[in-house]
């Protein structure tokens, strides 16, 4: 891959490929632990309605985090399955999940072309994963497919395009969030996902729409999201390093003044396969 990509593309759609995959590992446990994150998986787990002797696939599981609270609900007699396309998440995930005594495994897999046969699981979840990738609608159907008649698939997604920014220049606002968006491969992929529910025939859609509010810079993943946001557009001559930096300016004068806010929405979706 040109070395100009790792700077392009989000590094979540190549993680092994990249020159620190386990800085991605740490990004993604520190956004995971965090009190907005941990409310969205809380509810993904309710919508789940995992039972005893069940058996959920985990698409998309990175480290494993979730699959080992939900393999703590399906009991010895269940199964929760990891699957994620990258060699660091998979080797990190077993090793967590090593000595815990829990029914959980973990496979290196394609989610636009999952490893399993037809109706295998009583539930599906997939968390930040459809963002990352070239086809996501193929990866929602491989979920249905490998879903038993009745199961549930639950798919939470940020609606990148939804970004505002507020405390600076609204047109060089709207050039940094829009190169931001580009960053994804499927930026949009929050809104589109009931729709793609709906055309896989799901039954008992459900929408929530969750809004991401942040009103500080200071906090450390605040800090390296706007920078981000900045190094990316001139990496991509969007913007120049003073349009930059005055950019920034302009965002900490406004959090100063108690102006600053960056808002993204996150969609949770849930759906059921029709018990045939």
């Amino acid at each position: 891959m040109d070395s100009q990509a790792f700077l392009t593309e989000s590094a979540y759609s190549h993680i092994d490929r990249t020159p620190e995959p386990m800085e991605c590992v740490q990004r993604m446990d520190e956004i995971g632990a965090g009190k907005f994150w941990q409310s969205i998986k809380s509810r993904m787990v309710e919508l789940l309605d995992v039972n005893l002797g069940d058996r959920i696939v985990d698409i998309g599981c990175g480290a494993g985090n979730d699959s080992l609270v939900v393999a703590q609900l399906v009991g010895k007699r269940g199964k929760v399955v990891g699957v994620d396309f990258s060699n660091t998440m998979i080797t990190e995930a077993k090793k967590r999940a090593k000595g815990l005594g829990l029914p959980v495994e973990y496979h290196f897999g394609d989610a636009e072309n999952l490893p399993f046969p037809d109706n295998s699981f009583d539930g599906c979840r997939a968390e930040r994963l459809l963002q990352h990738l070239d086809n996501p609608q193929q990866a929602i159907a491989e979920m249905v497919r490998v879903a038993k008649p009745g199961a549930n698939i639950v798919a939470a997604e940020p609606d990148y395009g939804s970004i505002t920014i507020k405390g600076s220049k609204p047109v060089l606002t709207r050039k940094l969030v829009r190169c931001h968006c580009e960053y994804f491969r499927s930026p949009r992929i929050g809104m589109l996902i009931s729709l793609l529910f709906e055309r896989l025939q799901l039954v008992d859609i459900n929408v929530v729409v969750i809004s991401s509010v942040v009103k500080k810079i200071g906090d450390r993943g605040e800090k390296q999201l706007i920078n981000k946001y900045i190094n990316l557009a001139i990496t991509k001559g969007i913007v120049s390093e003073i349009e930059g930096k005055g950019w920034l300016d302009d965002l900490k004068r406004a959090e100063v003044a108690g102006r600053f806010q960056h808002q993204t929405t996150i969609f949770l979706v849930s759906g059921r396969k029709p018990a045939y």
